[in-house]
C-alpha cells in the first residue's frame, strides 16, 4: 500500500508555485513598465528641448560656423585700416539694435560682387563691390543697418528653430557643439539659404525696416539704404554682379516701403551729413581707379 501525500503538500504546493509565478510575472511587467515610461519621458524632454528657442550660446556658435564658410568663399579683404572703419560705421548703427546682449563685429569680404551678408551671433559682411559702389558713409550705414537688422529679428535663427523643431525626439547628443555633424550640416544649410535662395520678402522689408531706424537713431540720414539700392538697382541693370537684385523683393517696392517709413515718422533729416569726404579718404583702396 502507497503511502499517501502529506495533505497539505497536496492542497498548497501549486497554488505556491502560481503565485511565485505571478508576482516574477508582475515584477517583469512593472520593470517593462518602467522601462517605456523612462523612454517616454527621455523623448518629452528631447522634444521640449528642440522647441525651446535658440539659446544665445548656440546662435553663437552657429554664427562662426556659417562665418568661417563666408570668409572660406570668399577671403577677408587684407586691409586693416579699412576693416577698423567698416566696424566703427557697423557698431555705430548696430548700437541702435534691440539686441543689446550681441557683440557685433563687421568684415570686408575680398570680392567684387556687390554684397553684404548677416550671420547669426553678430556677423556682418560687405563685398569690397558694395563699398565700392557706396558714395558716402550713411549709405554704408544703411546697409550695415539693414544686415544688423536681420540679426535683430532673428530671420536666419528661425530658419535653425524650424530645423529644430522638425527633428524633435531624434537623438542630438551635442548638436550645437564645435564640430558636431549637426552643427556642420545646418551651417551648410543656412549658407546656402542665405548665398542662393535667400530670405522670405517679409524679413526684407523687416530688415529694411529697422536699418532705417538704426541709421537715423545714429545720426545718419535715413534714407542711406534707398539711395545705395537705387544704384545697386541701376548697376545691376548694366550688368554689375550682385545676389541682391536676384534674391530680394524688388529695389522699387523696398524704396517705396522706405519711404512710407520716413514719411510717416516726419524725418526731416536729409540735411545731416552724409559724410562723404570721410567715406571717400577711409575707402579708397577698393575705389576704382579713374
Amino acid at each position: 500500500m502507497k503511502p499517501r501525500m502529506p495533505l497539505r503538500a497536496c492542497r498548497w504546493g501549486v497554488p505556491i508555485l502560481a503565485v511565485f509565478a505571478l508576482l516574477v510575472s508582475a515584477r517583469d511587467a512593472s520593470a517593462q513598465f518602467g522601462n517605456i515610461l523612462k523612454k517616454a519621458t527621455d523623448k518629452a524632454e528631447k522634444v521640449q528641448k528642440a522647441m525651446a528657442p535658440m539659446t544665445l550660446q548656440e546662435e553663437r556658435e552657429v554664427g562662426r560656423e556659417v562665418s568661417a564658410k563666408f570668409i572660406g568663399a570668399y577671403h577677408l579683404y587684407p586691409d586693416s585700416a579699412l576693416t577698423r572703419y567698416v566696424n566703427m560705421v557697423g557698431s555705430t548703427v548696430a548700437a541702435q539694435s534691440e539686441r543689446k546682449e550681441i557683440s557685433y563685429h563687421f568684415a570686408v569680404l575680398d570680392s567684387d560682387m556687390i554684397n553684404a551678408f548677416s550671420a547669426p551671433g553678430g556677423y556682418v559682411f560687405i563685398t569690397r563691390g558694395a563699398l565700392a559702389l557706396c558714395e558716402d558713409e550713411s549709405e554704408l550705414a544703411g546697409v550695415l543697418a539693414h544686415e544688423v537688422g536681420h540679426i535683430a529679428g532673428k530671420h536666419v535663427i528661425h530658419i535653425v528653430e524650424r530645423d529644430k523643431a522638425m527633428r524633435a525626439g531624434v537623438e542630438e547628443a551635442q548638436t550645437h557643439t564645435p564640430g558636431s555633424a549637426y552643427l556642420e550640416n545646418m551651417s551648410k544649410k543656412m549658407l546656402i539659404k542665405i548665398l542662393d535662395q535667400g530670405l522670405a520678402p517679409g524679413d526684407e522689408f523687416d530688415a529694411d525696416q529697422r536699418g532705417v531706424r538704426y541709421a537715423h537713431a545714429a545720426g545718419y540720414p535715413a534714407d542711406g539704404l534707398a539711395r545705395f539700392l537705387t544704384k545697386l538697382d541701376q548697376a545691376t541693370e548694366q550688368g554689375g554682379k550682385s545676389f541682391w537684385t536676384r534674391t530680394h523683393p524688388p529695389v522699387p517696392d523696398r524704396n517705396a516701403r522706405i519711404g512710407q517709413t520716413i514719411s510717416a515718422q516726419h524725418w526731416e533729416d536729409t540735411d545731416r551729413p552724409k559724410l562723404a569726404e570721410r567715406f571717400a579718404a577711409e575707402t579708397k583702396a577698393v575705389k576704382p581707379k579713374a
